[in-house]
């Protein structure tokens, strides 16, 4: 045991300083104000507390979460059982918890890819433990803590399933994937990859082979389908309501080539130049896949899997986008494959550089470290100025300073007596939040049927945040067009009308 550890820390000794430095950057971004609270992060914790106090994964209003998967809930839930400190409180912990298994995996996953040095490893871990889109993440409750953390441990697992190749290592591999797709729906490039990385796997006979895609298959979507028929049962709807996209294919490869202009240094605001350099990873992706497919001594090593999802989510991301409303693709929504990407880009280097005589390995070196150097200059000019907003009014969203001294929540926390009978909110999540008045969603313009519902109310209550305004539901004027103002209380940050009868055929 001893020699064990003392053998981990020999070999990661950089990345637990990593770790360490990851977690000092959480207490710091959550000191002020507290964990990162976003409308998805009330859903989450308020399911996990009534999971754990009343035995039912239900929100605030008493009704089924269905929007999003159980199992980030479950696992804030276990968190609380174990420890009795409510989520929002316990969050910084768990987040730098996850982080610091991310690092720790990452290293271990470097480790065993041929040609990797220690050199390299040290620069990828220094620009994860700075990473602004991993600050991002970990500085909020967000499922994609987890989903992060599950995705490393996905490509571990296959290592283990590579030198085993037992029914027992496949059962582990997909109970990983299993975890992560009920997690995350994302989670289904878990199972698309791991179907496709067996499947591909030319040591494996016929027989075997069925029997391994059976056995990843039926774990893998087992915990899924079980979430699914609960929530059929509950709603009648599988993951809630799901609108039609608004934006194309080539809008969101714009949209991922923006993000990438936040990750990689030299392309700042060019899109295209971002798109581009996305599309030429994938096909990169994508190339060294069908050679390893080919070449099979090459095939069961770790960077198949890292090219497997990557190339597995680049497309997924992409058509369901185009497929499904979404926001607009953001650092959170890529986040997953941040870090395999990193490994697409750079992973083969170091093999690259140490086959060139000496005199080019010097000159490659040196353009490799302008690269480092600018990827840390980027990430830091980002990281200063994201800290010059969070220093003072804390991490952006509900426990921002502006949302805490809203005088419209001011207003109700004096008055909540005020506030009974059918109420509405285009930020209805944050309104409980910050007073416990529990208040419904504004409905969506193409649904008729909840906005009948919301005009059926003979009296009503809207409760406005100016920076809560969501273009998919319906605004004021469609409201004041069809229901006769009685009374408003106006503030800085919003409004607050009361409403009666309606006065225009609906």
């Amino acid at each position: 045991m001893k020699k064990s550890l003392v053998s981990f820390l020999h070999n990661h000794w950089d990345a637990l300083l990593a770790s360490v430095a990851g977690c000092v950057a959480i207490y710091y971004l959550t000191k002020f104000g507290g964990i990162g609270i976003s409308p998805d992060s009330v859903g989450y914790t308020v399911a996990a507390i009534n999971l754990k106090e009343k035995g039912v994964l239900i929100d605030f209003n008493g009704l089924a979460l269905v929007d999003f998967p159980a199992g980030y809930p479950i696992f804030l839930s276990v968190n609380y059982l174990l420890t009795g400190i409510k989520p929002v409180v316990l969050a910084p912990f768990i987040n730098a918890g996850l982080y610091v298994g991310v690092i720790l995996m990452s290293s271990c996953i470097m480790q065993s890819i041929q040609g990797i040095t220690r050199g390299y490893r040290i620069v990828i871990l220094v620009l994860l433990a700075s990473s602004p889109c991993l600050w991002e993440v970990y500085s909020m409750i967000w499922s994609e803590t987890l989903f992060l953390f599950l995705i490393l441990l996905f490509i571990v697992t296959w290592k283990n399933y590579s030198s085993k190749k037992t029914v027992g290592s496949v059962f582990l591999f997909a109970l990983v994937a299993a975890c992560a797709f009920v997690t995350r729906f994302a989670g289904i490039t878990l199972i698309a990859t791991g179907m496709a990385l067996l499947f591909f796997d030319g040591s494996l006979a016929l027989f075997k082979k069925i029997k391994f895609l059976l056995v990843f298959l039926v774990v893998g979507i087992s915990l899924v389908v079980m979430n699914l028929i609960r929530n059929h049962y509950s709603s009648g709807t599988l993951s809630g309501v799901r609108e039609k996209a608004l934006r194309t294919v080539a809008d969101n490869i714009l949209d991922i080539g923006a993000v990438l202009g936040g990750w990689f240094p030299f392309i700042g605001e060019y899109q295209l130049v971002g798109a581009i350099v996305f599309c030429l990873l994938v096909c990169f992706a994508a190339a060294q896949i069908i050679y390893r497919i080919i070449q099979q001594q090459f095939y069961l090593r770790q960077e198949t899997a890292i090219y497997g999802f990557f190339l597995v989510y680049s497309i997924f991301i992409v058509a369901v986008s185009s497929i499904s409303r979404f926001e607009e693709l953001s650092s959170r929504l890529l986040s997953p494959m941040y870090i395999p990407m990193i490994w697409v880009c750079t992973s083969w280097i170091p093999n690259y550089i140490n086959q060139k005589i000496k005199t080019i390995r010097i000159a490659l070196l040196l353009v490799v470290s302008v690269f480092f150097l600018a990827f840390l200059k980027n990430q830091y000019l980002q990281n200063a100025d994201n800290w010059e907003g969070i220093s003072y009014a804390g991490i952006p969203g509900y426990s921002e300073t502006q949302w805490k001294e809203s005088p419209t929540i001011q207003y109700i926390n004096a008055h909540k007596e005020e506030f009974s009978g059918a109420i509405y909110s285009d930020a209805y999540d944050g309104l409980y939040y910050l007073t416990g008045v529990k208040s419904l969603p504004l409905p969506h313009k193409e649904i008729e049927i909840e906005k009948q519902l919301f005009l059926s109310n003979h009296v009503l209550i809207v409760v406005w945040f100016n920076d809560g305004v969501n273009t998919d539901l319906i605004d004021l004027d469609f409201i004041k067009e069809r229901k006769k103002l009685v009374l408003t209380k106006s503030f800085d940050d919003g409004a607050i009308y009361f409403y009666k009868d309606s006065t225009i055929a609906k």
